[in-house]
């Protein structure tokens, strides 16, 4: 097994990112899961506690204020209760647009102000290059980008049964795709 595969699938490396994906994925599985037994505004309900949960959970695992965590909370419940409302089924299709897009911007802004996002968020776990994170850091850019214009086409042209069905397909793409991005972007970063 080559050095970067080695460094990547290490049991430390693996853990934090299975934890980082459980908390952030686990309140869109629940939410599409729940789907196939209950009405969608059964299902915002469920996503809207879920992810209250995940914050809290977030929160006392990080022993910080977890401010994507809560980005994502404050998004969730305000989107979340105008589908509720209004009872129409947009507002929470939108939220995963404006999620994607705050996250491409953010990532960008970050690049721009010498901060590297993840590299703070990872960067205990997976010692990588400058060079290294600013390109993880680009591939997510445009994967961000994607899921938004992917998520405005499916809500605009699909059916609400699709969107869903769309929205498994993109929560496994992403795995896979971060999981990709961070292989062929893996440097080493040099010993000092």
């Amino acid at each position: 097994m080559n050095h970067t595969l080695k460094t990547l699938l290490s049991k430390k490396v693996l853990t934090h990112i299975l934890a980082s994906m459980l908390l952030e994925f686990g309140p869109v599985l629940l939410f599409l899961f729940s789907y196939e037994h209950f009405h969608v505004y059964e299902s915002t309900v469920i996503l809207m506690v879920a992810t209250i949960i995940s914050t809290i959970v977030t929160y006392r695992v990080q022993k910080r204020i977890p401010y994507v965590a809560l980005y994502v909370a404050g998004i969730t419940l305000i989107f979340g209760a105008m589908t509720l409302h209004s009872h129409k089924v947009k507002f929470i299709q939108i939220r995963d647009t404006l999620y994607d897009i705050t996250a491409a911007l953010t990532l960008l802004a970050g690049l721009r102000f010498h901060t590297r996002f993840l590299e703070l968020a990872f960067g205990a776990v997976i010692p990588m290059s400058i060079r290294a994170w600013n390109k993880l850091t680009y591939l997510w850019i445009g994967f961000f980008i994607f899921l938004a214009v992917n998520n405005e086409f499916a809500r605009h042209y699909l059916s609400l049964d699709n969107w869903f069905v769309m929205k498994s397909v993109a929560v496994c793409a992403t795995v896979v795709f971060g999981m990709f991005a961070l292989y062929i972007s893996y440097e080493e970063k040099a010993n000092v």
